[in-house]
């Protein structure tokens, strides 16, 4: 019986290194999480695209991303970020940010989005949590809403696991709104410990 038991245990443990490893490789023109900055953006580059520096957690730095398309043939993207640990001597990536707009076409975002959780959900190997629309309208104006699809191992508290996300985002009816024309599908992949870290508690 305990021997069963340890062959269990021993298989659930390489399932969840499994799970956490497909995250954790995950690339998008040659960025992936852990990876130094460096490697993939020179220093000036990197001091030249930054975009912000969280007022919560200072540590992390969101820089724009241009990869070069004659090296990565697939991009499929419209925008690119990363986000780097500036208290880590090595900057590495702790966050990968690509987006897609749609004006203000939220239906057509909705089917890009199933389209790319399908296929992460094959990617990651980790079943996709489809979560409701949900009402923005008192952070964005009226009639913003947006969808989130998660991607987390269950036991992902416990073993720390990476996290990604497929986002929609619509910013409502009115040209008033400064977000109005921005409809957007947002690719996230974050370790586990930025996501921790900008969850709101």
């Amino acid at each position: 019986m305990k021997k069963l038991f340890l062959y269990v245990f021993l298989v659930l443990m390489w399932r969840n290194v499994g799970y956490a490893d497909a995250i954790s490789e995950f690339e998008i023109g040659s960025a992936k999480l852990g990876k130094s900055i460096l490697e993939v953006m020179t220093v000036d580059q990197v001091t030249e695209n930054i975009v912000n520096r969280r007022d919560d957690v200072k540590q992390y730095v969101m820089i724009k991303y241009i990869p070069d398309a004659s090296i990565y043939q697939n991009l499929e993207f419209d925008e690119y970020y990363l986000t780097i640990d500036v208290n880590d001597e090595i900057f590495p990536i702790v966050g990968i940010t690509a987006l897609i707009w749609f004006k203000t076409d939220f239906d057509a975002c909705i089917k890009k989005q199933n389209q790319y959780a399908n296929k992460y959900e094959k990617i990651f190997k980790i079943k996709k949590e489809v979560l409701p629309i949900q009402d923005f309208s008192d952070k964005y104006g009226l009639n913003a809403k947006w969808r989130p699809i998660i991607f987390e191992h269950p036991n992902f508290q416990t073993i720390k696991s990476n996290t990604a996300s497929v986002l929609c985002y619509h910013y409502g009816t009115s040209p008033e709104n400064d977000m109005f024309g921005e409809d957007n599908l947002k690719i996230n992949v974050l370790t586990r410990e930025y996501a921790d870290a900008i969850t709101v508690k």
